[in-house]
């Protein structure tokens, strides 16, 4: 009974040790087979192209090019959205220049006796510093 125990523990560990060597070896070649797949992918995308570009030329067919206008609208969305940022600045800046005081009291005054003037009407003199209470 001991005998056959012991041959199943061999057994036992010798399915486990080739079991590992199994997992060992097939992460191995699936890493090897990735490799190949990706360069041969490569390969196969170049070969391709070459065979389009031969049966295009072969036929006469004239090849695609790249839409550039796309770039040019942004190029010019972008110099348009500078020069109003530009503009809306010298505007502000001329806006702050051009800023005319509010009139003050003293000022009003003087406007009220100069239009009373010009209607013929006499105006009372007034004393030159204010009168306190």
């Amino acid at each position: 009974m001991d005998k056959a125990v012991d041959a199943v523990r061999r057994v036992e560990h010798k399915l486990v040790e080739s079991a590992g060597d199994v997992a060992t070896k097939t992460r191995r070649t699936r890493r090897k087979l990735a490799r190949k797949a990706k360069s041969t992918r490569k390969d196969l995308a170049k070969t391709a192209k070459k065979a389009k570009e031969t049966a295009q030329q072969m036929t006469g067919v004239e090849t695609r090019r790249r839409r550039r206008w796309p770039w040019l609208i942004a190029l010019i969305v972008a110099a348009a959205g500078t020069v109003a940022v530009v503009r809306s600045k010298a505007a502000a800046q001329q806006e702050e220049e051009a800023f005319t005081p509010e009139p003050r009291p003293e000022d009003e005054k003087s406007a009220d006796t100069a239009k009373q003037q010009e209607n013929g009407r006499p105006q009372p003199a007034k004393s030159p510093t204010p009168r306190k209470s």
